[in-house]
């Protein structure tokens, strides 16, 4: 199956009434926005030591570099394989991993210069990575309403969690980041990003970003192009962007 037939089917489960609508309340403060000179299919973004590494995804166009958010260019350390789609990032103290769609197979990278160091064998689908440095595990998404507790050397999965609202399973759960003991994740075909209790699974709060969104004024249906993209700052302030967005933004989520 194809990434379109893929998307096409999870889609069909979504209109037969599989996941549920995420109820949003909470704003959005924009502090800042940059450009990106040509946009990629954003599926990965993490902060390390004040810089922002980005992966990108499709068989045969995954690649991870730098984002340089003065000039827009994206620097490219590093390529996948070919049959290789990437997907989520995250880094631990020591090293970043980054994830693959339906390989089975992360690779562990160098914090320094993203060099590839070993790669690792994993069950499921890979979406989301997400580092919790306070209990030193990794949380993983699957596209599911489901999220893995992973060992953060090994990636053997060590517990699971559902996400929920109001008592109801919310799926589509894509990009996460570990920020303030919480999971922030972003809810895949949807302008939403929840925040996640790590100890029940309930979600805390919901940020709609409808609003940037519909300014960037995109012309096609593209099913691509959808909200995908969140890195930790500091406190409330994230970077947030899109799969082919022609911009990051910077946001404090109130």
């Amino acid at each position: 199956m194809n990434v379109k037939d893929r998307y096409k089917s999870l889609f069909l489960l979504w209109i037969l009434g599989v996941p549920v609508t995420v109820q949003a309340a909470d704003s959005v403060l924009v502090i800042d926005q940059y450009p990106i000179n040509e946009p990629v299919f954003t599926q990965g973004l993490e902060v390390i030591e004040n810089r922002l590494v980005l992966g990108t995804g499709l068989y045969g166009e995954s690649e991870i570099g730098w984002i340089d958010l003065e000039t827009g260019d994206f620097q490219v350390q590093d390529q996948l394989d070919d049959d290789y789609f990437g997907e989520g990032l995250t880094a631990t103290s020591d090293y970043l991993w980054q994830f693959t769609w339906r390989e089975e197979k992360a690779f562990k990278r160098s914090l320094n210069d993203l060099t590839l160091l070993e790669g690792i064998y994993f069950e499921g689908d890979g979406w989301g990575m997400a580092y919790d440095d306070k209990a030193d595990v990794i949380w993983t998404s699957d596209g599911s309403a489901q999220l893995t507790k992973r060992d953060p050397e090994t990636l053997v999965a060590l517990d699971t969690l559902t996400v929920t609202q109001n008592n109801q399973m919310i799926e589509r759960i894509n990009e996460l980041e570990y920020a303030n003991e919480a999971i922030y994740a972003n809810v895949w075909q949807t302008n939403k990003i929840v925040k996640i209790n790590i100890e029940d699974g309930q979600v805390e709060q919901v940020w709609d970003l409808t609003d940037l969104v519909e300014e960037l004024h995109f012309t096609d249906a593209n099913p691509d192009r959808v909200l995908n993209g969140i890195a930790h700052l500091e406190g409330e302030r994230f970077y947030v962007t899109g799969k082919l967005f022609p911009i990051i933004w910077e946001v404090e989520l109130n």
